[in-house]
C-alpha cells in the first residue's frame, strides 16, 4: 500500500465525517472487543496490514513493522449506521510512561487530521 493511497483513504472518511461527529474509543491494546464486531474486525485488518502500511507511535514515532507493540488502541467511527472504523495505536512504552495528558494531547492531534476544527466532549 503506498501514500496515495493511504491519502485516498483518509480524504474518503474525512467525507464520510463531514458535518458530523464521531465517536472515539480509546482502549488498552489486550482489551477484549467481545460485542464489538466492527472495531474487532478494524483492529484486525490493522494488524494484518502493518508491513505494507507501517503505521507509527503518534507519541514517539517508533513503526509497528520494526519493533513497536501497541500498548493501546484509539478507534474512530461514525455515530449512525458505522460501517467503517479508523484505527491509531500508542506504543506500550508510550501508552505505560507517557502521563495521561500527552496521551490525550496525542489523540486529539490525530483526530484533527479528521476533523481539523474539532471540538472533544467526554460524555460517556
Amino acid at each position: 500500500m503506498n501514500r496515495h493511497t493511504r491519502r485516498t483513504e483518509l480524504r474518503s472518511y474525512k467525507r464520510e465525517a463531514h458535518g458530523a461527529h464521531l465517536v472515539t474509543r480509546l482502549i488498552p491494546a489486550d482489551a477484549p472487543l467481545d460485542g464489538h464486531p466492527l472495531l474487532q474486525h478494524a483492529l484486525s485488518f490493522w494488524r494484518g496490514n502493518i508491513q505494507q502500511r507501517r503505521p507509527f507511535c503518534p507519541i514517539c514515532k517508533r513503526n509497528y513493522a520494526d519493533d513497536a507493540h501497541p500498548g493501546a488502541i484509539l478507534f474512530t467511527t461514525l455515530p449512525i449506521a458505522p460501517t467503517s472504523a479508523s484505527v491509531t495505536a500508542f506504543c506500550t512504552e508510550c501508552w505505560n510512561d507517557q502521563p495521561p495528558a500527552v496521551i490525550e494531547r496525542e489523540a486529539a492531534r490525530v483526530l484533527r487530521q479528521v476533523i481539523p476544527n474539532g471540538r472533544f466532549l467526554d460524555r460517556w
